[in-house]
């Protein structure tokens, strides 16, 4: 089992001390996961150039992104995160979304949903309360992943604190999430289940 984990934060923080806590988790259960940081990555903007994904069923673009696209593909499930900025995911997991549209372009096209049978969590961390970071997290699962034919089995927002001075395990230590180790291990325990069945 690969569960492909995808941190849409543009800085070490929050969303990738989370995933470093659900990959301790994943081990336990002997499950593969890779984190990929979005930050690290090449990613140029999609420039709508629809002439040629549409005819091509691929993106003309040389970066990162194909071999990003790759191993989604070839994952079982994903765990989805991002920071919350104005209720959205970050600008940079926004390209990421922006440039994925080449799975559901070809999907369209062909009749065949490469990710029909994949399952997803999805989590976004932020200041604000918690029913603004959870509209983050819908705009993640009900829009991004639904399109792609991607069931969203577990999905939590936390809340964090902007300045973390150094401190990158705050979420774990701020007090604001006294039930976090708990809803991570029942986030993976819910993806995990869903994919052995």
């Amino acid at each position: 089992m690969k569960i492909l984990s995808i941190c849409g934060s543009p800085r070490r923080g929050n969303s990738e001390a989370v995933l470093n806590r659900l990959k301790q988790i994943f081990s336990k259960m002997h499950v593969e996961n890779e984190i990929i940081l979005l930050r690290e990555k090449n990613i140029q903007r999609c420039t709508g150039c629809v002439e040629y994904c549409n005819k091509n069923l691929e993106c003309h673009k040389k970066d990162d992104m194909p071999a990003i696209l790759e191993k989604i593909r070839n994952a079982d499930g994903y765990v989805f995160i991002s920071p919350n900025y104005f209720n959205m995911p970050s600008g940079l997991f926004k390209d990421f979304i922006d440039r994925s549209s080449v799975l559901y372009t070809k999907a369209y096209f062909t009749g065949k949903n490469e990710l029909s049978s994949k399952k997803a969590a999805v989590i976004a961390v932020g200041t604000d309360e918690i029913k603004e970071i959870d509209k983050c997290v819908s705009n993640i699962a009900d829009s991004f992943c639904r399109l792609l034919g991607v069931t969203v089995v577990a999905r939590k927002s936390f809340q964090s604190r902007s300045e973390l001075k150094g401190k990158y395990n705050d979420i774990f230590e701020n007090g604001l999430n006294p039930q976090i180790e708990k809803a991570l291990e029942d986030m993976a325990n819910r993806l995990h289940n869903s994919l052995k069945s």
